[in-house]
């Protein structure tokens, strides 16, 4: 059938004749947020990109830095605040003073359609017709719709409905694999609120009543990205990215061990009263809240800054920024979810190959391939601050302490610096695999500098590390069998 033929029941559709978009009048009023039993849309700074530059001390008790850029006048981080209101409009948003009133009725909307509320909470997508709609119908000339029929026209004969139509499939399928389901969405928010609300917030900001006297911010889900996960989806695969992309993205497996397990040296404790049915409920929900609270952060970040290509996002524009957003983001979800880290065996037989691996990863640490020594200075115990991806401030590791908050057995490790850790900006090795020599009866690179990291933080095995006596043994046993790896490293210095 020819596109003109649609032409007619677009336009009518556009001004929301039959279809599920309708312009909220002038009059509306945002909602009032959890008070009301709703989520509140964001209104609080939002960290675009990485910050410039680097924090120089630990913010003040219960001002994080983005508390400080809002409030200038009364904290006690007074340079932070110096530092960060100059990163505005550049590396941090303020959707409070840039959204335009109207942009926000819409997002309302929009959220409050396809995500309910914390009690009837849920995932909703717009079925094909209004995909299409959005997509092609978006007028732009002040003379109403009808002035539009012939760009409308050219618009359906250069759409490209079959991409659209994948990533739209892709998003349905996300749904399931990640078990998004109104019955397990409504279970988990129960649980949610009776244990989590109270730090992590209504929306998954990490603003609950709590959050204000512990040690650091409990993690906000709202830009989909979270620390300790074990998904890695190779970027040399070529796949064109979407919207944020899947990186930081955790799997189900991650979420349920963080909760379970709680985060060592963190404020957050483990949960192994929940049952396998509340902990498979609650990770539903907290998934939830960070696909609402990504396509939130999405939407409004494209819609602060136009350009000259890009319109103004008002109406049926914000609309289909919106679709695209939700699509793209469930369709990240599912990418990172089917691409486990493929973790190898160690392949140790016997103590002194632990060892021999260890010195492998103690020179691999202080090389110019891995560089961990340029960040983690003096093994983690001379503090080099940072900002992360949610404008708070962090620090490398102190490796000597062997106190890791996404766990400390070989796996936990290994998945560490295979994928490093996104939002903290921890690079990713998992092409140090591709290059260099390799050693068909020892671990893989990788593995020798887990091994390393495990002897640094027992006291016992850091000084075996260091005995002179226990090198030259190695390089002898090396050297009879023609490898000659570590024959130039002479000594292993470790602690002072």
């Amino acid at each position: 059938m020819p596109a003109s033929r649609y032409l007619p029941i677009i336009a009518l559709l556009a001004v929301g004749c039959g279809s599920k978009y309708t312009p909220p009048p002038a009059s509306a009023v945002l909602p009032a947020s959890a008070s009301r039993g709703e989520y509140p849309v964001r209104t609080d700074l939002m960290v675009i990109k990485l910050l410039d530059g680097a924090p120089t001390h630990w913010p003040a008790t219960s001002f994080l830095p983005l508390r400080s850029a809002r409030n200038p006048l009364t904290t006690p981080d007074r340079d932070f605040a110096d530092e960060l209101r100059k990163q505005f409009g550049k590396n941090i948003l303020d959707p409070a003073s840039s959204l335009t009133t109207t942009q926000k009725e819409h997002l309302t909307r929009f959220l409050a359609a396809d995500f309910g509320t914390p009690a009837e909470p849920s995932v909703g997508l717009p079925d094909w017709d209004e995909v299409t709609i959005a997509a092609v119908v978006r007028p732009r000339s002040s003379k109403g719709v009808f002035a539009n029929l012939g760009a409308f026209a050219a618009a359906v004969k250069k759409w490209k409905s079959k991409s659209v139509r994948e990533e739209w499939e892709n998003a349905q399928q996300a749904k399931e694999l990640l078990k998004l389901d109104d019955e397990s969405l409504a279970r988990g928010s129960v649980v949610y609120r009776r244990w989590c609300m109270q730090c992590h917030g209504v929306t998954g900001a990490g603003d609950g009543s709590h959050a204000i006297n512990l040690a650091a911010p409990p993690r906000d889900y709202r830009q989909g990205i979270f620390k300790f996960i074990t998904a890695f989806p190779d970027p040399a695969d070529g796949a064109k990215k979407k919207g944020r992309g899947p990186s930081g993205k955790p799997r189900r497996e991650d979420l349920k061990r963080t909760i379970h397990k709680g985060l060592d040296g963190s404020m957050m404790p483990a949960f192994p009263s929940l049952s396998d049915a509340e902990l498979e409920d609650l990770v539903s929900y907290v998934i939830h809240l960070s696909v609402r609270g990504e396509t939130e952060f999405a939407t409004m970040n494209k819609a602060m800054q136009p350009t000259e290509e890009d319109p103004d996002f008002v109406g049926p524009e914000l609309r289909w920024l919106y679709y695209q957003n939700l699509m793209w983001t469930l369709g990240n979800w599912a990418i990172a979810e089917n691409n486990p880290i493929a973790i190898p065996p160690e392949h140790i037989r016997s103590e002194d190959d632990r060892l021999l691996s260890a010195l492998r990863g103690y020179k691999l640490y202080n090389s110019a391939e891995f560089g961990c020594a340029s960040c983690h200075v003096n093994f983690g115990r001379e503090p080099q601050l940072k900002w992360d991806f949610w404008g708070t401030v962090v620090q490398p590791r102190n490796l000597v302490l062997g106190v890791y908050r996404g766990g400390r057995k070989g796996e936990d490790l290994y998945a560490r610096l295979y994928g490093g850790i996104y939002p903290s900006g921890m690079t990713a090795f998992n092409n140090t695999l591709k290059t260099g020599p390799t050693y068909t009866d020892q671990p893989n690179k990788i593995w020798n500098v887990v091994h390393f990291l495990q002897f640094l933080a027992d006291p016992y095995t850091r000084q075996k590390l260091q005995d002179p006596a226990t090198l030259a043994r190695v390089k002898e046993r090396l050297k009879a069998s023609g490898d000659l790896s570590l024959d130039d490293l002479n000594s292993v210095r470790i602690d002072p």
